[in-house]
């Protein structure tokens, strides 16, 4: 049975949104962006400020356990979301974007006294990954959730579309591809686009094509930010750039020179370090994945120059400049001081970059 809740002082009554076996409910509640108040049990929820001005970004975030990899989930030093959301939260964002990938507890970790005995796609997986380290931090202020590739039709579905999911519940097949949607946050836009399902390097013409459909939604308006799981380019290791497809090139096929010029950055995760990549004639690519889940290998150089991404269709992108920031954390977005800068997990600043008035990365 869900319960009454409270907006704007007026009762609405939510809807079950899934029930797993009868042993847990989950409600939902569609309300108008612009609600004041909302309250549910009379515990109240946190609601979009009349005007955003301070935005976090963190992604990849659960502890990564599988046949190759066992993190340590049991250390908050080894694996330290609790860290990095305790340290977003002092600086009390009026949202806070998670670019995808929640659930890594995959498979029986072998050592249970450094990650326990929780693993698979029940609740149980999903509270430990997300629900109890974010508990304090969801009471504080509102999120916006991106699809990763952890929470595919070949992963952990089931729990993205019960419990995260920004459309309302629906009891059908799982969905590949969710359609893209927008948020306005004042000077700025977000356009929110699901890659969850689209390959590195083998393409199929018909995601290519899906891909592209979502992508056309995108409009020639105010300054949007992109918002999308697996980033279009990505530097991580300089050696590996022999290969054909360094970023995501099911993406890359469908819009990668398409972006229209009030696009000036693309936000991702996917790939478990922070980094800047300034690119010519397309959107600059911001990546956030490195919110807690097991880091992955990454050049000790701070900045390098001019690094040539060419693809199998004739498409060739530079990146006239690099920057590699080491170790967990996340990034903060000013709207007001129109500021982009990411922290560590103990909240020291690593590095801020100056935005222009259309929220485009300036070389500093």
């Amino acid at each position: 049975m869900c319960p009454i809740a409270y907006v704007d002082n007026k009762e609405v009554e939510m809807l079950s949104r899934s029930s797993i076996n009868n042993t847990e409910t989950v409600c939902e509640l569609i309300v108008e962006t612009n609600a004041q108040n909302i309250s549910i049990d009379n515990i109240k929820v946190p609601v979009l400020a009349e005007k955003i001005s301070k935005i976090a970004f963190i992604g990849d975030t659960g502890c990564r356990i599988n046949m190759l990899f066992q993190q340590e989930c049991n250390s908050v030093d080894s694996w330290p979301l609790k860290k990095n959301l305790d340290s977003i939260a002092f600086h009390k964002p009026d949202l806070i974007i998670h670019v995808g990938d929640y659930h890594y507890r995959q498979t029986k970790c072998r050592n249970t006294k450094k990650c326990g005995d929780i693993y698979g796609y029940s609740k149980e997986a999903w509270y430990a990954d997300w629900f109890e380290p974010a508990k304090d931090i969801l009471t504080q202020s509102p999120f916006l959730f991106v699809r990763g590739n952890h929470e595919s039709c070949n992963r952990a579905y089931e729990g993205w579309f019960r419990y995260l999911d920004s459309y309302p519940f629906s009891p059908q097949k799982c969905e590949d591809l969710i359609s893209s949607w927008f948020l306005d946050a004042g000077p700025m836009k977000f356009f929110i686009f699901d890659s969850s399902s689209g390959e590195e390097i083998f393409t199929t013409q018909s995601t290519v094509d899906a891909f592209e459909r979502q992508f056309d939604k995108l409009i020639q308006d105010k300054p949007t930010w992109f918002l999308t799981h697996k980033p279009l380019w990505r530097s991580p290791k300089k050696e590996f750039l022999t290969l054909k497809s360094h970023g995501n090139l099911t993406q890359i096929e469908a819009f990668g020179d398409k972006f229209p010029s009030n696009v000036t950055t693309i936000v991702s995760g996917h790939i478990h370090i922070a980094q800047i990549l300034l690119m010519d004639n397309v959107p600059d690519q911001i990546i956030v994945g490195n919110g807690g889940a097991l880091l992955h290998a990454q050049d000790q150089e701070p900045v390098y120059q001019n690094v040539e991404f060419n693809y199998p269709n004739s498409r060739n992108y530079l990146a006239h400049e690099v920057r590699n920031f080491f170790g967990f954390g996340f990034a903060i977005l000013g709207l007001d001081d129109h500021k982009f800068t990411f922290y560590n997990q103990d909240n020291k600043e690593m590095y801020s970059a100056n935005l222009t008035k259309d929220f485009k990365l300036k070389t500093n």
